[in-house]
């Protein structure tokens, strides 16, 4: 009877143990996460395309030697999606892209970018992305493609403007839209806050974060921003991770490859460095970045504003919104401009905010980066 008193006390104590645990060392420790005071905004600065013309004219015909293409996001009803004109100058002399435009057959809308790239000889370029609206029907649509071109002289001192020319006509499968839906949000749960913020390194970003500041100095802007962006897309290469590795931001410069974990994990790095505000958010299959841009409509719509002179033309912009402020999607494997929609996501509409759903559920997990995490019993 005694030895049964004494094992019924000790199941007592340790039940209280692992309930003492539980409350002041585990699950229920929440992380804080950010608060009002914490966030600062971006600056919100004056961006313009300046367009340097490379030279002066002449009355003489210079020859195009040119191989075109386009690249294609998907294309949706309403929203419609983003066009990339590409140039491969396979002639001796220089061709220089003033604009291009983009028109769906049967429509009166035309779409355009003033890109002013240079293209020397030998070189392909990307002239930069364009957002066109959708033609209001789905199925296969035709659309055409124009470009004002300039050619050189072989030795690149007179140009001649050809004027506007066609690049080519083209189809596109356009997709139809669903309702939006609502999301399900939970934000910092222990778990995926600790797993993000072990792995975010605010100081291994320094090298990346010199590159931004030389090309937007000053506080932290929205330039920045699309500059850290850019330079995330454009230096690591996605990867698949067949094992679910999520790396370290430390790892992924060193690899220069990365999921969209990886990916999403650096790029909070370097905009926290920068002295920005982020979060990873988790959906099915998928993560991505956020960076805290303002608190109230103002706010949102000046960074708005901020990124379309940036890319030269109306791409949406797209944010997710809690009590705190807007958060602007930064998904580097997304859309491809600062901005877009994230991967594993559809447009609903074409006015960006938080028209888009998730591909596959509605629920996201917002995990705030703070490069702290919390100790304690997991479970």
């Amino acid at each position: 009877m005694k030895k049964r008193v004494m094992l019924g006390a000790v199941a007592v104590v340790i039940a209280l143990m692992m309930i003492a645990l539980f409350v002041f060392g585990g699950m229920a420790q929440d992380p804080q996460g950010f608060t009002e005071d914490d966030l600062d905004r971006p600056e919100v600065t004056t961006i313009v395309r300046n367009e340097s013309l490379p030279g002066p004219l002449s009355g003489t015909e210079y020859p195009a030697h040119l191989t075109t293409g386009i690249s294609l996001t998907p294309m949706y009803e309403e929203y419609g999606g983003i066009v990339e004109l590409l140039i491969g100058n396979n002639g001796e002399n220089d061709v220089y892209v003033r604009s291009y435009s983009v028109i769906w057959d049967g429509g009166n809308a035309s779409y355009s970018v003033n890109c002013s790239k240079l293209v020397a000889s030998g070189d392909a370029l990307g002239m930069g992305v364009l957002y066109i609206a959708g033609p209001g029907t789905n199925g296969t649509v035709g659309f055409q493609v124009r470009m004002n071109v300039w050619t050189s002289s072989n030795d690149g001192t007179m140009w001649c403007d050809k004027g506007d020319v066609v690049v080519g006509s083209f189809e596109a499968e356009v997709l139809p839209e669903e309702a939006l839906q609502e999301r399900d949000v939970e934000t910092n749960p222990v778990g995926y806050y600790n797993k993000v913020n072990e792995r975010v390194d605010f100081e291994i970003v320094a090298g990346l974060a010199d590159i931004v500041l030389n090309n937007a100095p000053g506080d932290l802007s929205v330039l920045q921003i699309i500059e850290a962006y850019e330079l995330v897309r454009s230096t690591i290469t996605y990867a698949e991770d067949e094992d679910n590795h999520w790396q370290s931001a430390s790892e992924t410069i060193s690899l220069g490859t990365g999921d969209c974990e990886d990916q999403a994990i650096l790029l909070a790095s370097l905009l926290t460095a920068l002295g920005g505000d982020c979060r990873v958010n988790l959906i099915s299959g998928h993560a991505f970045t956020t960076v805290y841009v303002g608190n109230n409509t103002t706010d949102m719509l000046n960074v708005e504003q901020n990124t379309q002179d940036y890319y030269g033309n109306g791409v949406p912009v797209h944010w997710m919104q809690d009590d705190l402020g807007f958060w602007l999607v930064v998904d580097t494997v997304g859309m491809p401009y600062a901005g877009g929609y994230p991967a594993a996501s559809v447009p609903v509409g074409g006015d960006g905010g938080e028209n888009w759903n998730f591909e596959d559920g509605d629920w996201v997990r917002t995990i705030d980066v703070t490069g702290e995490t919390i100790e304690g019993l997991l479970f």
